[in-house]
């Protein structure tokens, strides 16, 4: 499948088949391509069918034997590439994508004599929604695990560089100025922390599906066997699949766990994106040094530059997965009474908010790869920068009941560049007493910094 795609990706319309198809896992371009939705519909057909077989009456009625299930099993095991563009050639004189996938199986059946007559318990009340929302919860399940894969990899990087660099004091920034001291690994356990509850959330949502037939409420079942449980061998069904069983819908499955899945991967793109201008600005305040590679052009016409084209690229890639996603989740959240066709288009764009989310991790970690921090240039501009000690000079001032401490520091401070010199002199000009005045002549801009450091190791 993917050394397929690959040969052929500089004619691909799409970035993602095309040029960054080498950078993406393969397995998460194969289920998230028309071959990997093929596959899963066959893999939910032929396991309903199964379970269909262990209902009394229908296991009375058919009788397969053990031989007969592991062939019916290898249709969906053995499921090649082409079977798949066979059931393409059945689509395109059928016309419908589900019923093709029906054909398909049934014609399977009819190389082996014992299945020739369950050949008709295929599709077996079932509408094609049941098929399609099964397939689509499977192919998110298998592909969240990779991008949380992903996300916990960019965690630990975090959580590396956090520790590494926990007591590295240096200038803060609110709204662009020099603010109070942090630490540089403070900063970065922030973003840990955040995209850590995020992903706690992720881990929690509940994938749901459904298998109750064309309006949900199991007409055709009764119809046939009214003396059986539908709605119970359908929850078992649904949960034999790894998934939550949704009891209440339509024709189609709510789609709302899907609403809220990308609702939080909204949130970590969010969030990355953030991450990603924070690094920019510190590689361009050069807090932050860019590992060259003398192979690499960084402008086709300015020789000297090294560009941060890893999280400018991560950066772009996370707008995409957040228009696309917001795009898609008020969509899905709305059907025409019990079923419009629209949900159907739009389901078939969930890849690629899942490949545009693991190729921004890639580029992510690409970049933390090929930085180091320039501890001199941060250590240096922290100790040139005597007026960040406005705040706590005039805090120990406040508590010692000195009038207008805050109004002194700010006539003396705002707007202007202090260093040690003048800072000490203006204290010792305040005639205060020995004890108070050693005290905030103690006070440096590195040694101001709370508990950073302590942030900076937390446990999370």
């Amino acid at each position: 499948m993917s050394s397929t795609s690959r040969k052929d990706s500089i004619t691909s319309t799409s970035p993602i088949d095309g040029r960054y198809s080498d950078k993406i896992d393969p397995k998460l371009m194969e289920l998230n391509s028309e071959f990997g939705l093929i596959k899963k519909r066959v893999q939910v057909e032929i396991s309903w069918f199964k379970k269909l077989m262990t209902i009394q009456p229908i296991k009375r009625k058919y009788r397969l034997s053990k031989g007969d299930l592991d062939f019916v099993e290898k249709i969906s095991k053995n499921f090649s590439i082409n079977d798949a563009h066979e059931v393409k050639n059945i689509e395109k004189t059928c016309n419908h994508d589900v019923k093709s996938i029906e054909y398909f199986i049934k014609k399977r059946f009819l190389e082996r004599d014992n299945l020739k007559k369950s050949a008709e318990m295929i599709h077996f009340c079932a509408t094609s929604e049941d098929i399609n929302n099964l397939a689509y919860a499977l192919i998110s399940t298998d592909s969240l695990k990779i991008i949380k894969r992903e996300l916990k990899n960019i965690i630990y990087t975090l959580s590396t560089i956090a520790k590494k660099h926990s007591d590295l004091a240096m200038i803060s920034r609110t709204h662009g100025q020099k603010a109070s001291p942090t630490t540089f690994g403070k900063e970065i356990k922030v973003y840990e922390y955040r995209l850590k509850n995020q992903l706690n959330k992720l881990n929690k949502i509940q994938i749901k599906g459904k298998m109750n037939g064309a309006v949900g409420n199991f007409n055709a079942h009764y119809a046939v066997l009214n003396n059986i449980d539908w709605p119970k061998i359908s929850e078992n069904y649904v949960k034999s699949l790894g998934l939550y069983n949704n009891p209440l819908t339509t024709q189609i499955e709510s789609h709302d766990w899907i609403y809220e899945m990308l609702s939080i991967i909204n949130h970590l793109a969010l969030i990355l994106e953030n991450l990603c201008r924070d690094m920019w600005t510190y590689i361009m305040l050069d807090y932050i040094k860019q590992k060259k590679n003398e192979d690499e052009v960084g402008s086709s016409t300015m020789p000297h530059k090294v560009n941060p084209i890893d999280f400018e690229n991560a950066e772009g890639n996370l707008s995409i997965v957040y228009g696309l996603s917001n795009a898609i989740s008020k969509k899905l959240l709305t059907s025409r009474l019990q079923r419009d066709l629209s949900d159907s288009t739009t389901l078939r764009n969930l890849g690629t908010v899942y490949c545009q989310f693991f190729l921004a991790t890639q580029s992510l970690a690409k970049g933390f790869s090929k930085i180091d921090l320039n501890e001199n240039v941060i250590t240096k501009d922290l100790e040139n920068s005597w007026e960040l000690l406005a705040e706590p000079i005039q805090s120990v001032m406040r508590y010692n009941s000195i009038p207008n401490s805050y109004e002194v520091l700010k006539k003396f401070t705002r707007g202007k560049s202090i260093n040690k010199r003048n800072l000490h002199k203006m204290i010792k000009d305040l005639k205060l007493n020995k004890g108070l005045e050693k005290k905030l002549l103690n006070i440096k801009p590195s040694s101001y910094i709370g508990v950073a450091k302590k942030l900076s190791n937390k446990k999370i």
